[in-house]
C-alpha cells in the first residue's frame, strides 16, 4: 500500500528526487527541495517552447489550453514497486539530482554519482541534474549537459530558472509517452502482475495469457495517457480495456482498467461540482472494490494477494466523499478498510492502512476514531524493536491526547492562554462551565485514559526522552491517583526522579505533578491598616473612610460591595512583605518532598519567597507563600511554581477550583483534598490585586499596661499613646477622630503634641495624651456582665459600646496635576478605651 493516495494519483507522474555529491546541509536541502516542490503543476501551455513532434502524437484530444501535467516529487526516492506494470503512476518515471557544490567541488565526482543514484530506477524516462551555489571557478569551466547550474541569485531569478528547467523536464516527459504508447502499440508489449508470476507455465495459462495481452496494453496505454494530461485518449483506451477484460475473464485487470477511467473522468472535470458526477464514480468505485475483491478470492491460492488493492480502493472513494453530508458512508468505508486489515500479510502495509484510517476519521470531525486508529499505529511502530520507532509511536499517541482528554498543558491552548493571562476577576474566576469540567476530568474514560498514558511513558522511556516520559508520569499520576496502587503510585514517582536525573537541572515541565494546591485566605496584615483614596480636591479627605468591615484592618474595599457586586480587590504596597496562604495535599501513599514552593507571578512586579515542605502520606497541609511587590501596577497571581522530583512545574489555582467542582458534581474520581482529611472548604476566589506606592506606615501602642487599661466607672485617668513611622515615607499630615458610642468620655487629646512632631521621619516617633473618663455601664451591660463567668468577670461586656480613636495619615501632598493619592488609616486598639465595673 501506498500513503496519500486519492482518486487523482493515477495521473501523477512520479519523480524521484536525490540528494547527489556531498553531504548537504538540513536547511538547504529543505530549501531545495521546496523550490522543486513549488511546480507539481506544469500547464501544458507552457510547453510550446520545448516540446517538438517529431511524428504524429498518439493523443488526438490532447488539452493544450487547459490541460496540465501533474508531478509527483518523492524526496529521497522510494523502493521499485512489483505492480509497477498494473499501474503506470507507481513507477518512478524521471529522476532529479541535487546538489550542493560548496560541498561537492569536483563536478565529475557529481556527475558519476548521480548516473550511479539514477541508474536504480531504470523506468525513469527523463533525468536532471541541478547544482546550486557553484564557485566563480566552476561557473568558469567547461560547460556541461549533464549538470544544471543555479548561480547564487536573488530569490525571484532562481524560481524562474527553476520552473524553466521544470518546463523543460515535463516536455521531455510527454514526448517519451507518445514515443512509449507508439511502441507498444505497434508490439503488443507482454505485462505481467505478482499475480501472473506465481502462475503454473501450463498450456492452458499460457493461451489465456496470450487473450489477456492485448486488454492488458490497452489498459497501460490509457495509463500513459492519463500521466501525458489527455482524460479523453486515456477514457477511450480504458472503455476498451474493460471490455477485453470482461470477455477474458481478467478481473484484476478489469478493475485496474475501471479504476483508471474513474481517474480520468475525475481529472477531466477537475474543480466542477457535479451530484450527476459524484454519483457516477460512487457507483463504479463500488463496483471496483467487488472486482478487487472477486481477485482476491480467485488469487487467495498464489502467495502474493491484492488485497491491498481493494483496500486503497476504498480509501480512495472515502477520500473523495469525504465530507460532514456523506460522514455515515465515509464511515462504513472506512470501517470495512479497516477490517480488511487482517488479511495484509506486510505489516508495513497495516501500518499505512491504519494511518490513512486515522487521517480520514481526523478530516471527518470524528476524532476519537481517529484517536483509537492513531494508537494502532502507534502499537505497530512498537512492535519495532529501536528508538526511532519509539520516537514515532510516542509522536503519535501525542496527537490522540486531545480526544482522550489527557493532554498536556503545552498542547491545549485553552490552559496555554490561561497561563498567561491575569486572573479574571471574581465574577469569571467564580464560574466554572460544567462542560470544562467534562473535558478535562472523564471518569468513565478513566481505565482509557490511563492506558494510553501507559503507552505513552513506554515510548518515552524507549525513545530515550526523559521530559516526554516524566510529563506523562505526571498527568498519569496527578489524575489517576485513586486508581492506582499504593506499588504503583510507588512505581510512578521512581519513573519521575529517574527521568528527572536525566535532565538538567532547572527544567521546566508544562505538566504539573504533586501536590494539589488550592488557594485558602490573604492573612492579615500585621500592621492592621485600611488603604485610602484621598482625593486632593476635598478638604477632610479622611471623612467616612473608617474601618471597611469587622476587624481593624481588612484588604477587601468597599467599591465593590457599594456597587452590588462581588468584586474583591486587594492593594498592596511597594517594598512592604505581603502572605498568601495555600493549602497543599498529597493524596499518595508515598512521602512527598517539595525542593521549593512560591507563588507564581507573571506581572513580573513581584519577588516570590520560596519555602520547602514535606507532605507525609494522605496529609494536606496549610502553607504561608510570601513576597514582595517590587513596582506599582497590577500583579497577577494564577497560581504557584513548585520544584519537585526534580523537575519546576507550574500550578495553577484555576484548575484545582475545576478538579473540586468536579468532584463535587460527581465528575472526578475524587477529591483529594478530602482524602487527606482536610474539612470541607469553599472555594476563594483569587482578588484583583494592585500594587500603590510606598506608603508611610504608623504603628500604635499604648504606654504602659501591655496595651489594656482598667478604669472604674467615673475615673478619669490620661493614656500615653506612641505613634512611630514604621515605614518608609514621611508622615507629612495627620488627623485624629474619635467614632463609634461614649465619645464623651474623651476628654481630650493632646493635638499640639503631635501636630508639632509632623513630619515624622521614617523610624520617628510621637507620644501625646489622652484624657479618658470612664463612662456608666447600662444595666443591659451590667446584665451581660453577671452572666459571665468570675475569671472573665472583669472583661467588658460589650465591645460594642467602646469609642474609637481613629488616625488617618497621609505622606507627600500630591501635585496639582494628579487627582488621587493614597493614605492610610489606623484604628487603636480597642482596648485602651475599655471601661469596666467593680464587682463585689
Amino acid at each position: 500500500m501506498e500513503p496519500g493516495l486519492s482518486i487523482e494519483s493515477g495521473s501523477a507522474i512520479r519523480v524521484a528526487v536525490l540528494p547527489v555529491g556531498g553531504t548537504i546541509p538540513p536547511p538547504r536541502l529543505r530549501e531545495y527541495a521546496a523550490l522543486v516542490a513549488r511546480h507539481a503543476r506544469v500547464d501544458l501551455a507552457s510547453l510550446r517552447t520545448y516540446y517538438s513532434e517529431h511524428q504524429k502524437s498518439p493523443f488526438a484530444h490532447q488539452p493544450w489550453e487547459t490541460g496540465c501535467l501533474r508531478l509527483k516529487f518523492v524526496l529521497g526516492g522510494c523502493v521499485p514497486s512489483p505492480w509497477e506494470d498494473f499501474q503506470s503512476s507507481r513507477k518512478v518515471l524521471a529522476v532529479i539530482g541535487i546538489c550542493h557544490l560548496p560541498s561537492s567541488p569536483d563536478l565529475d565526482r557529481v556527475a558519476a554519482d548521480f548516473v550511479d543514484a539514477a541508474r536504480t530506477y531504470p523506468s525513469a524516462l527523463a533525468r536532471r541534474c541541478f547544482a546550486f551555489c557553484p564557485r566563480d571557478a566552476q561557473m568558469a569551466g567547461k560547460k556541461r549537459d549533464d549538470i544544471i547550474m543555479f548561480p547564487p541569485s536573488d530569490q525571484q531569478s532562481v524560481e524562474l530558472h527553476m520552473l524553466t528547467m521544470i518546463q523543460d523536464l515535463a516536455a521531455s516527459l510527454l514526448m517519451e509517452f507518445e514515443k512509449w504508447v507508439l511502441r507498444a502499440e505497434s508490439t503488443g508489449t507482454i505485462l505481467k502482475t505478482p499475480l501472473d508470476s506465481q502462475s503454473s507455465l501450463g498450456s492452458e495459462e499460457v493461451i489465456k495469457a496470450k487473450k489477456r495481452r492485448l486488454g492488458r496494453a490497452q489498459k497501460i496505454i490509457g495509463d500513459y495517457c492519463l500521466l501525458a494530461g489527455s482524460p479523453m485518449d486515456a477514457n477511450a483506451h480504458y472503455t476498451t480495456a474493460i471490455e477485453l477484460a470482461r470477455l477474458t475473464g481478467d478481473v484484476f485487470w478489469h478493475a485496474g482498467a475501471l479504476e483508471g477511467s474513474v481517474c480520468a473522468l475525475v481529472a477531466d472535470r477537475m474543480g466542477q461540482s457535479d451530484p450527476v458526477l459524484e454519483d457516477e464514480v460512487k457507483y463504479r468505485y463500488y463496483t471496483i472494490i467487488q472486482l478487487y475483491r472477486r481477485a482476491t478470492l480467485q488469487d487467495n491460492a498464489q502467495r502474493v494477494s491484492p488485497v491491498s488493492f481493494e483496500l486503497e480502493a476504498a480509501l480512495k472513494l472515502a477520500r473523495y466523499l469525504c465530507r460532514q453530508e456523506l460522514a455515515k458512508e465515509v464511515s462504513d468505508l472506512l470501517m470495512g478498510a479497516a477490517d480488511g486489515a487482517k488479511a495484509l500479510i506486510d505489516a508495513s502495509d497495516r501500518l499505512i492502512l491504519y494511518i490513512e484510517i486515522a487521517r480520514l476519521f481526523g478530516t471527518l470531525g470524528y476524532k476519537r476514531k481517529a484517536a483509537f486508529f492513531s494508537r494502532q499505529v502507534a502499537q505497530l511502530y512498537l512492535q519495532q524493536d529501536n528508538a526511532y520507532a519509539a520516537m514515532s509511536a510516542m509522536q503519535v499517541l501525542t496527537m490522540t491526547t486531545n480526544a482522550y482528554h489527557v493532554q498536556s498543558r503545552k498542547t491545549s491552548k485553552i490552559n496555554h492562554d490561561s497561563s498567561k493571562e491575569p486572573r479574571a476577576s471574581s465574577s469569571d474566576s467564580g464560574k466554572v462551565h460544567p462542560q470544562a469540567i467534562v473535558s478535562l476530568f472523564e471518569s468513565q474514560w478513566s481505565t482509557l485514559q490511563m492506558v494510553v498514558l501507559r503507552e505513552i511513558l513506554m515510548s518515552s522511556i524507549r525513545a530515550a526522552d526523559p521530559l516526554s516520559s516524566w510529563s506523562a508520569a505526571a498527568r498519569l499520576l496527578r489524575s489517576f491517583y485513586p486508581l492506582i496502587t499504593p506499588a504503583g503510585q510507588s512505581g510512578l514517582a521512581s519513573s519521575l526522579a529517574n527521568s528527572a536525573d536525566k535532565l538538567p537541572t532547572g527544567t521546566r515541565c508544562a505538566d504539573p505533578c504533586l501536590p494539589f494546591i488550592r488557594l485558602h485566605s490573604f492573612p492579615l496584615h500585621p500592621s492592621q491598616r485600611d488603604i485610602v483614596k484621598r482625593n486632593p480636591g476635598k478638604k477632610e479627605w479622611w471623612t467616612g473612610a473608617g474601618p471597611s468591615g469587622p476587624f481593624i484592618y481588612t484588604p477587601f474595599s468597599k467599591a465593590g460591595a457599594s456597587s452590588g457586586t462581588s468584586k474583591q480587590e486587594v492593594s498592596w504596597i511597594v517594598g512592604e512583605p505581603v502572605q498568601v496562604m495555600v493549602e497543599l495535599a498529597n493524596p499518595c501513599s508515598f512521602d512527598l518532598v517539595i525542593e521549593s514552593i512560591y507563588l507564581s507571578v507573571h506581572s513580573g512586579n513581584f519577588d516570590a519567597f520560596p519555602v520547602s515542605v514535606s507532605l507525609p502520606p494522605n496529609t494536606s497541609k496549610l502553607v504561608l507563600l510570601s513576597g514582595i511587590p517590587t513596582q506599582v501596577g497590577p500583579i497577577s497571581i494564577p497560581g504557584c511554581i513548585v520544584h519537585c522530583f526534580g523537575v519546576i512545574t507550574e500550578h495553577l489555582f484555576k484548575e484545582v477550583d475545576c478538579l473540586l467542582l468536579g468532584a463535587a458534581q460527581g465528575l472526578v474520581l475524587s477529591d483529594p483534598f478530602r482524602c487527606c482529611g482536610s474539612s470541607k472548604f469553599k472555594s476563594v476566589n483569587f482578588p484583583s490585586i494592585s500594587v500603590v506606592p510606598p506608603l508611610p506606615l504608623l504603628v500604635a501602642n499604648v504606654v504602659g499596661g501591655d496595651g489594656s487599661i482598667l478604669l472604674y466607672e467615673g475615673e478619669i485617668r490620661d493614656v500615653l499613646i506612641t505613634l512611630t513611622n514604621a515605614g518608609t515615607v514621611p508622615v507629612e499630615e495627620a488627623n485624629i477622630a474619635l467614632s463609634g458610642k461614649n465619645q464623651d468620655s474623651v476628654i481630650s487629646i493632646a493635638h499640639s503634641t503631635w501636630k508639632s512632631a509632623l513630619p515624622i521621619k521614617p523610624g520617628g516617633e510621637v507620644t501625646f495624651a489622652v484624657t479618658l473618663r470612664a463612662w456608666h455601664l447600662s444595666s443591659a451591660d451590667l446584665e451581660a456582665d453577671g452572666s459571665r463567668s468570675p475569671a472573665s468577670s472583669r472583661r467588658i461586656a460589650r465591645e460594642g459600646i467602646n469609642p474609637f480613636l481613629n488616625i488617618h495619615y497621609a505622606g507627600h501632598a500630591p501635585c496639582k496635576s494628579t487627582s488621587i493619592v493614597h493614605g492610610n488609616t489606623c484604628s487603636i486598639y480597642r482596648s485602651a478605651l475599655k471601661t469596666c465595673q467593680w464587682q463585689r
